[in-house]
């Protein structure tokens, strides 16, 4: 037999015209909030039916995208106070929504949260514990923490309008608010109100440390 006989055949055709991370890059390019399949056949040069070889639905493809970019380097693991901690959490929550809008819309339509944030969430209860507060407090803590750092970008369109919406309202009101009021509307909600969301942490915090037992 000579070498050219034992050798297996080579495979003929086309090659795979595409693959699972390519799809995944795509999606990450076009975002969540226009994410549709046709819109990443179309963006990789693919028919329906290669999508569907790699991933089963569109939810599919939204949960793997999700995972690819919650990740642990979004929620790093820093040695702090318990205060800052906690801030911490919100403002990295606050961060990656920003950074990919209609995230937040997206998660809360997922059946479980990414890995990277429940591995987080672990982390802030157990050091809530460990300073002595209760279970239930920790939870309650840590819960508040992530709907603050999320609730901005709840909106249907996942673009953080809710509170800038509120404060035009309030500013255009026919209504009497009072000054006071209409100055904190005008001056404080910054846009995007990261700053005005981790005021609202701090407010929480403030209550918690009450009922820290001394």
């Amino acid at each position: 037999m000579t070498d050219t006989e034992s050798r297996p055949a080579r495979r003929t055709g086309r090659p795979p015209l595409t693959d699972r991370a390519t799809l995944l890059a795509a999606a990450r390019e076009i975002g969540f909030s226009d994410l549709t399949v046709g819109a990443v056949t179309t963006r990789v040069g693919v028919k329906y039916s290669t999508f569907y070889r790699h991933f089963s639905s569109l939810e599919a493809l939204v949960a793997a995208l999700v995972d690819d970019v919650v990740t642990d380097d979004v929620f790093p693991d820093v040695e702090s106070r318990w205060q800052e901690q906690l801030l911490s959490f919100a403002a990295a929550t606050f961060d990656v929504m920003a950074a990919h809008p209609g995230l937040a819309p997206a998660l809360v339509r997922l059946p479980d949260a990414p890995d990277a944030m429940m591995t987080a969430f672990r982390r802030l209860t157990d050091r809530l514990i460990a300073v002595g507060f209760s279970a239930e407090d920790a939870v309650l803590a840590s819960g508040t923490a992530v709907q603050m750092g999320m609730q901005p970008w709840l909106s249907a369109s996942g673009q953080g309008v809710g509170d800038l919406r509120r404060r035009d309202q309030v500013l255009d009101s026919a209504q009497a608010f009072d000054p006071q009021v209409r100055a904190v509307f005008r001056d404080q909600i910054d846009d995007p109100p990261r700053s005005w969301t981790l005021r609202r942490v701090e407010l929480v915090i403030t209550g918690l440390e009450a009922r820290l037992p001394s």
